[in-house]
């Protein structure tokens, strides 16, 4: 199984939120023995070590498009999902593999603990995460959360983002306001199609929509955020655009695009948040502290695309939800959060990222490899557990936190 080390702390709290928002409670808690799918197959008792072993479950992934209607635009938009489940035991089907390819450029790999397309568990009412992916990445960026959390009962979803994934950039992407409007209203549509019965795939009915936790990095960090209640401050993200022909501000000029961006973005399925390095964009000042989900902010202090300074600090002062918490990895930059330092070949590393090597790739930050797990410090309501060489920031109220 590809080790996840380093990256691992990030999953590692991710999974400790898991905990914090489904309750685990039930018989996996009272017996420890992997329990039922509504615990998540996570005892309350789990410790930081726990969350980083497979759990009980068979893991099944597999791909297929959904179709919905576009806001604003009204055209159909289709995106790819790619899916981490629970499967049945002992199946007999084969591992996994992650790839992606066009004309140019092909990327294959081997899965960690996933099975190739095995059949679904029998049970139902699986917990329900949905990962959305950085600007000009990919959904099967999310493949170590993925295995990880189907292992435990879990079913995470990442759809890619069309229009803004790494091979869109390769040639023509979206503009920025059109992605910043389409994204969150792909999770919603995610949500909508397991809701609706997936016509009829045997996934269907397997997860519960009506309790979503919903996580992302850098661009998907907004998304997560706007997905979570967060509006848009349309004036601002529309501000400098008078004459001006780019393609951004084209998208804002019409006014059903404008309509869409006030109506607002939050879906009320949504019940916990996870953003990573998350980009602020144009999330209107006020909106954070309106959350009315909590919210585990994972940041990289030596992140030199969303900075401390200018995205993560006001990030956590912008939240205001009693059972928010800060994640920080001191030797953590951008790229800890995602796999591409280690599986990608250093041509195609540099040819996708060539900011890569400064902002989480190279020797001075934490990432993939076989190397002991840095130790991030957590931030939460109302006191600091300290468990590196960080500080907390106060709280607007005064409060440390």
């Amino acid at each position: 199984m590809r080790t996840l080390s380093s990256f691992g702390a990030t999953v590692c709290a991710v999974a400790f939120l898991f905990i914090s928002i489904n309750g685990c409670s039930g018989s996996a808690s009272d017996s420890g023995t992997g329990g039922t799918a509504g615990s998540g197959g996570m005892g309350g008792g789990a410790n930081v070590d726990e969350l980083f072993a497979p759990g009980p479950y068979e893991v099944g992934y597999r791909e297929f498009p959904v179709t919905y209607t576009a806001a604003a635009s009204g055209a159909d938009r289709e995106l790819l999902l790619r899916v981490w489940y629970p499967a049945v035991a002992d199946s007999g089907a084969d591992p996994a593999r992650y790839a992606l390819s066009n004309d140019v450029i092909s990327i294959d790999l081997g899965a960690g603990i996933a099975l190739d397309a095995p059949p679904v568990n029998e049970e139902s009412g699986f917990p329900f995460v949905v990962h959305s992916h950085g600007n000009g990445g990919e959904g099967l960026l999310a493949y170590p959360y993925g295995e990880l959390m189907a292992s435990h009962g879990w079913i995470l979803v990442a759809p890619n983002h069309t229009g803004n994934t790494a091979f869109d950039f390769l040639d023509v992407p979206d503009p920025g306001t059109r992605s910043a409007l389409d994204r969150p209203h792909d999770i919603t549509a995610v949500i909508d199609e397991f809701e609706s019965g997936l016509s009829g795939d045997e996934l269907a009915g397997k997860a519960d929509t009506s309790s979503v936790f919903v996580f992302g990095h850098s661009f998907g960090g907004y998304t997560t955020f706007a997905s979570g209640g967060a509006d848009v401050d349309f004036d601002a993200a529309n501000e400098g655009c008078d004459g001006s022909m780019s393609a951004s501000c084209e998208v804002l000029a019409d006014p059903d695009v404008e309509a869409a961006y006030r109506a607002g973005f939050g879906d009320p399925r949504v019940v916990a948040l996870a953003p990573q390095a998350p980009a602020l964009v144009s999330i209107a000042e006020g909106e954070l502290a309106a959350l009315e989900v909590p919210t585990m902010l994972m940041t990289g202090r030596l992140d030199q695309t969303t900075t401390l300074e200018e995205q993560a600090v006001p990030a956590w002062m912008g939240i205001d939800h009693p059972d928010d918490f800060w994640v920080e990895m001191p030797k953590g930059a951008h790229f800890t959060f995602i796999t591409i330092c280690h599986d990608l070949t250093e041509d195609l590393l540099l040819f996708f990222r060539p900011d890569a090597n400064e902002d989480g790739c190279g020797p001075a930050v934490a990432v993939p490899s076989s190397s002991p797990r840095p130790k991030p410090f957590l931030c939460s309501p109302p006191t600091c557990s300290g468990l590196a060489d960080g500080t907390c920031s106060a709280k607007p109220n005064g409060t440390q936190s």
